[in-house]
């Protein structure tokens, strides 16, 4: 399986109908995120910032040793990509009209 934060090769730990725990050799280590955030970033072809969500779990684990990210963190703590960083990455292509003038 790959990091759901920065897609290098990972272990899925444990998985739960609510979360699945991911351990990252790649510098994210030990995580949580839950199963709402990953169907909805799944959906909106969404990805995590990668520097900000590790400073993110670092702090975190001064509380838990293997923190969960939920959407509330997701979007309040703003670990997902800016709008202007998504489409220099992959830029969204015009909707083109199927029927020539």
């Amino acid at each position: 399986m790959k990091c759901l934060i920065c897609q290098a090769a990972s272990n899925t730990v444990h998985a739960a109908e609510d979360w699945s725990e991911i351990a990252c050799s790649a510098g994210c280590g030990r995580y949580r995120v839950s199963a709402n955030l990953v169907a909805k970033m799944k959906f909106r072809n969404e990805f995590f910032d990668i520097e900000r969500t590790r400073r993110w779990l670092k702090m975190s684990r001064n509380d838990d040793p293997v923190p969960l990210i939920s959407t509330y963190d997701y979007n309040v703590s703003l670990l997902h990509r800016d709008t202007e960083e998504r489409s220099v990455i992959a830029p969204r292509r015009a909707r083109q009209s199927l029927t020539s003038d």
